[in-house]
């Protein structure tokens, strides 16, 4: 047999195997080291935000239009009426209070938190003014929130992911890779066509360019990576089992998880420091919580309060009915209940 074979199949099975022990390792650290209990509620001041920024790692406000404007109207500073099926009215009742003088969870969210909500009710005048909201779409471009969080010295990051966890996905990333190369190298040994390099380069431009392009808007984004990407790779993928001799299916094995690996199996590859496990460990019980507690046992006067985190979370279409508020609140006006 082949040395080279030999030698790529135990490479790429040993890379392989690197990451599944990472994801079981890494990916399960929380829920080993951490005590579980019963989550009912976040804790105090604990906004949408919050929950972006340590699931996460970055909050993204362009996401969480509903999320929002529901935590911000609990708060007092909005009031929220319906207008059509896609369109809420939104009035300025209060500015967000600066931060020492002020109740939240995480200093440099709230902080963040504010600026978004000056930006996106900059000449708004209080109680009479107000801004038409699309529900479908989002509250803040990401290019607005990206200078906002530019103007703040500190990084967003810090305190809920070191520089291990960022090491970590790297050589996790590095380990999807490596294997596909080797499986590339072996086609144009074995098949003696000079296609593979060219359509495992076009494949890598286009998953580079889905993973970490962020700034590029996703109408381009996607069908950029449809083209450049997904295409190459199906044909690469379909030649290789028509014309590569592979008796160890290190190739066949090695293509499935370069795209396995770089979009799902990285994302378990999850470390944080120490002091961030209870934080984390609190929010996957909270979500726990939401998903086995009867109707019944939530009291009507919770509800509100948990239903901003149903759309952060990505759980309101399944739950909704679960904590759904009998009676509307006082700050909010519509027959559709569009939010509630």
């Amino acid at each position: 047999m082949n040395v080279f074979y030999v030698i790529a199949a135990a490479i790429s099975y040993g890379c392989i195997a690197t990451v599944l022990v990472f994801d079981v390792v890494f990916g399960f650290r929380a829920l080993f080291h951490v005590k579980k209990d019963w989550i009912v509620s976040p804790p105090k001041g604990f906004s949408p935000l919050d929950y972006q920024r340590v699931i996460k790692g970055k909050t993204r406000p362009e996401r969480l239009t509903r999320a929002l404007l529901l935590w911000w109207a609990q708060n007092g500073y909005i009031r929220i009426a319906e207008l059509n099926r896609t369109t809420v009215r939104v009035w300025k009742i209060k500015n967000m209070p600066a931060h020492d003088k002020a109740d939240f969870y995480d200093r440099g969210t709230y902080v963040r938190e504010r600026e978004i909500f000056n930006h996106i009710f900059s000449g708004v005048k209080l109680n009479t003014g107000f801004k038409d909201v699309s529900l479908y779409r989002p509250l803040i471009s990401r290019k607005s929130a990206e200078a906002i969080n530019k103007s703040f010295s500190i990084g967003e990051n810090e305190g809920v992911f070191g520089a291990g966890h960022f090491i970590l996905k790297i050589v996790t990333q590095i380990l999807c890779f490596v294997p596909y190369f080797l499986a590339i190298a072996w086609g144009e040994i074995n098949s003696g066509g000079g296609m593979f390099v060219g359509l495992s380069i076009f494949s890598v431009i286009g998953v580079l360019a889905l993973k970490y392009m962020v700034v590029v808007p996703p109408v381009i984004r996607y069908p950029f990576f449809t083209i450049w990407g997904g295409a190459p790779y199906a044909a690469l993928f379909t030649f290789y089992i028509q014309n590569v001799n592979d008796p160890w299916y290190f190739g066949l094995a090695a293509l499935l998880f370069y795209a396995i690996g770089t979009f799902v199996l990285i994302l378990f590859a999850d470390y944080r420091e120490k002091e961030n496990l209870k934080e984390y460990s609190d929010l996957f019980n909270f979500r726990k919580y939401l998903f086995f507690v009867r109707k019944n046992a939530v009291p009507e006067e919770g509800r509100c309060e948990i239903l901003p985190f149903l759309y952060t979370i990505g759980l309101a279409p399944v739950l909704m009915g679960k904590f759904r508020p009998a009676v509307l609140p006082d700050w909010y006006e519509g027959e559709r209940r569009l939010l509630l």
